[in-house]
């Protein structure tokens, strides 16, 4: 009878209550979900390439702040000539579909392409098959106007500290010169000074992107504060931590004749 009732009825149907249909905090996704946000806005970006100067906006961890998050929406589209935005981690608060589906349709209403990064609250429960379904891979990378954006996954707590998270060959792979591309921006959620960072391959991690001879800035965001540091030993490229949503701030990040300006901005 059981084998029946599942045969008939979608596992991700709960019950019928009082406002209808109930899902189950199990679900990946529904018929009508959204599908590769992250590479639809890459080749929107491709599509619409400005003048030479890029404009983007650095924020995360959008986890249950939807009222604040509708009212950055609002203060970007008012910004001129942004290129595009960063959604850096923590888009989900229990990497549950309903939260991801729900930050998709506020951050929708933006006038230009956002990306988003997976954060470690976005590893949990079903969040990484929600994560591919919705935005893509964990770790990719896109060239805009001769910058490639290096977008990976650093959350090594998820996978148990286990010494594959970040994955040190992809990144030295992504750094490799490359026809076409001028300079390098890494983009993930925890930074590697931070506990939730494998301390065994942080020495690595960062040689990786200082080393490269024109890595303009490194981006983070998970610790909920604002802030710039310059690990390592060359002490050339900027780690810039954006504040969260909640806090109402953004990092305004401007790339002109190579080089980086930053401004971090509350509305």
């Amino acid at each position: 009878m059981l084998k029946l009732i599942r045969a008939l009825f979608p596992l991700h149907i709960l019950f019928l209550g009082c406002g209808g249909l109930e899902y189950s905090p199990n679900q990946v996704f529904s018929g009508d979900s959204p599908r590769n946000i992250n590479r639809n806005s890459i080749n929107r970006l491709n599509e619409e390439q400005g003048d030479a100067r890029i404009r983007f906006i650095l924020t995360g961890d959008s986890q249950r702040a939807y009222k604040d998050s509708k009212d950055l929406i609002e203060a970007i589209n008012k910004l001129p000539e942004i290129d595009f935005v960063i959604l850096n981690g923590d888009i989900a608060d229990f990497g549950l579909y309903q939260e991801m589906e729900s930050v998709n349709q506020i951050f929708s209403k933006l006038s230009r392409p956002y990306i988003g990064v997976i954060g470690n609250h976005d590893l949990v429960a079903n969040g990484e098959r929600v994560y591919k379904h919705m935005f893509g891979e964990l770790n990719f990378s896109f060239v805009y106007q001769g910058v490639k954006f290096i977008c990976h996954n650093t959350n090594s707590r998820e996978s148990s500290f286990e010494g594959n998270v970040p994955d040190l060959a992809w990144l030295k792979q992504q750094f490799s010169p490359e026809t076409g591309v001028d300079a390098y921006i890494a983009i993930a959620h925890v930074p590697p000074d931070d506990a939730d960072f494998d301390e065994s391959l942080a020495t690595e991690y960062v040689n990786t992107i200082n080393n490269s001879s024109n890595t303009l800035a490194a981006l983070f965001a998970h610790t909920h504060n604002h802030r710039v540091f310059y690990p390592g030993f060359q002490k050339k490229t900027p780690y810039i931590i954006t504040d969260p949503i909640e806090k109402r701030k953004f990092v305004l990040i401007e790339i002109l004749d190579g080089k980086l300006k930053y401004e971090n901005i509350s509305y």
